[in-house]
């Protein structure tokens, strides 16, 4: 009980400085957002208090709820193709060995390059007239596949979402081949010699004990995925008009386009809602399947 009376300074001491840097950089960051998002100010201007004026507007506006479809379209189609898929090809790299290191850094590559030059690149890729996509599917003998991609508002947000989706997969296969790796190998060589397939080893015996490791990648890519900006600034500001906005990218030009930060706190307010009930949602959905076994 002594040593741990006299251990209790020493945890005090290294861990406030990081409470303090927390409550700095996000604590208080958070509070003040939903404080200005109560208020009608323009950044120069004194602050008027209009409580929830901010917020009636938003859920009144068709521009927000466009917005908000576009980033529900963002989080499936992540979810869909980065966690499975990177579960997928981590498991095969993990389960066939040979070039592992190599395979490992080229699917690794995209995730360390800047989504901005990811997005010029993609921007190039999608262009109508000179783009290689709309080549390709000349050369196919798909002509009629032809789209303008990136203003056409029926294609503009998957012409987005896609090269997103992309650059980010590395990033999960790198956590789950780490995961994988970890597992010991005495439980797939019980099962193999019993008898198991390759399938029935992951599903049973691999992907239960790397199940956190999971919920981790859920979580890390809904959350990604909430405040996105970067790929549709970069490849269309957002357009046309808002078919290609995300959350983060109308609380950006409501910010310093139109300059009403109110209103962007009130956005901002909104995102970080998202991600906290998505978190609590993937959290309590993981604990209840690991109680029901």
């Amino acid at each position: 009980m002594r040593t741990k009376k006299g251990a209790l300074p020493f945890a005090v001491a290294f861990l406030a400085p990081v409470l303090l840097l927390y409550t700095l950089l996000v604590v208080l960051p958070m509070f003040s957002s939903l404080f200005y998002g109560l208020t009608k100010w323009n950044g120069v201007a004194a602050r008027q208090f209009i409580g929830l004026a901010n917020f009636n507007t938003l859920f009144a506006s068709p521009d927000y709820w466009r917005t908000f479809e576009n980033t529900l379209k963002l989080v499936l189609i992540t979810l869909v193709v980065q966690v499975p898929g990177g579960l997928a090809i981590a498991y095969m790299l993990h389960h066939r060995m040979r070039f592992f290191k190599f395979f490992r850094t080229v699917y690794f590559l995209p995730v360390v390059i800047a989504p901005v030059a990811i997005g010029l690149m993609f921007s190039l890729f999608y262009n109508s007239e000179v783009g290689i996509f709309n080549k390709l599917l000349e050369i196919l003998g798909l002509g009629a596949w032809k789209r303008r991609w990136l203003s056409d508002p029926q294609v503009v947000i998957y012409s987005v979402i896609a090269p997103q989706a992309w650059q980010y997969i590395g990033m999960y296969i790198t956590i789950f081949l780490a995961a994988l790796q970890s597992v010991p190998e005495e439980l797939t060589e019980s099962a193999e010699i019993d008898g198991a397939n390759s399938f029935q080893t992951f599903w049973h015996i691999l992907l239960p004990q790397i199940s956190n490791f999971v919920v981790i990648g859920l979580i890390l890519c809904i959350t990604g995925a909430f405040k996105s900006f970067e790929h549709p600034w970069v490849m269309t500001s957002g357009g046309p008009g808002v078919w290609s906005s995300y959350l983060g990218v109308y609380m950006y030009r409501t910010a310093f386009v139109d300059f009403d930060f109110g209103k962007a706190s009130a956005i901002s307010v909104t995102i970080v809602a998202l991600s906290l009930v998505s978190t609590a949602l993937v959290r309590g959905i993981s604990a209840r399947l690991q109680r029901e076994g």
